[in-house]
C-alpha cells in the first residue's frame, strides 16, 4: 500500500462516522506526518507499517469523537464516487487531499486553557462541593445506622430494661 492508499482507506472509513472537518484534519494530519517522516529518511513502507492498519485509526478516531455506529467495516461508496467527490479534501495538490492552511496543527498542539473563578463564581463552586461532600458524609453515616440497626435497636432495649430494674444509682 502506498501513501494515497492509507490515506483513501482513512477517508473511506470515516466517512459518514465522524464529521467531515474531522476527516479532512485527520487526513492532513497522516498526510503531513507520513510526508515529514519520509523526509527525516525513514522509508515510506516502514512508516505506514509503523501506522498500522487504517482501519484501526479510523475506529480510535470514531471513539474519540463519540461518533460512530456498527458500520465502520464498510468502505464502499453506492455512489461510486472518488474521495475527492465524496469531499475528503479539496486541496491543490492533485491527489484530493490538500495540505490546508496550517491552522490545524496550531489546534492540534495548542495547550490546553484553564478556567479561573473569581469572586462569587468561586464561592458558589466551593458551596456546591461541600454541600456534594456533606451530602455524601450524611448518606455513608446513615448506611452505617442502618446496617448496625438490628444490632443496635435490640442492645439499647437491653440497656433500658437493665436500668429500670436496678433503679436510681446513688453516687
Amino acid at each position: 500500500m502506498d501513501k494515497n492508499g492509507f490515506l483513501e482507506k482513512l477517508a473511506m472509513s470515516l466517512a459518514g462516522q465522524v464529521p467531515r472537518a474531522v476527516i479532512e484534519e485527520n487526513i492532513r494530519y497522516y498526510d503531513e506526518y507520513i510526508s515529514g517522516e519520509v523526509k527525516k529518511g525513514t522509508p515510506l513502507q516502514q512508516v505506514l507499517d509503523g501506522l498500522g492498519d487504517p482501519r484501526l485509526i479510523a475506529r480510535s478516531i470514531v471513539d474519540a469523537n463519540g461518533g460512530g455506529n456498527d458500520m465502520a467495516g464498510v468502505y464502499e461508496d453506492s455512489t461510486g464516487a472518488d474521495s475527492r467527490e465524496a469531499g475528503y479534501g479539496t486541496g491543490d495538490r492533485g491527489d484530493g487531499y490538500g495540505t490546508g492552511d496550517g491552522d490545524w496543527q496550531e489546534r492540534r498542539t495548542a495547550p490546553i486553557r484553564g478556567f479561573r473563578l473569581s469572586g462569587i463564581g468561586a464561592l458558589l463552586l466551593l458551596g456546591a462541593v461541600l454541600i456534594i461532600l456533606f451530602l455524601i458524609i450524611g448518606t455513608i453515616i446513615g448506611g452505617i445506622f442502618l446496617l448496625l440497626r438490628p444490632i443496635l435497636v435490640p442492645l439499647l432495649l437491653i440497656l433500658l430494661i437493665y436500668s429500670l430494674f436496678q433503679g436510681p444509682r446513688r453516687y
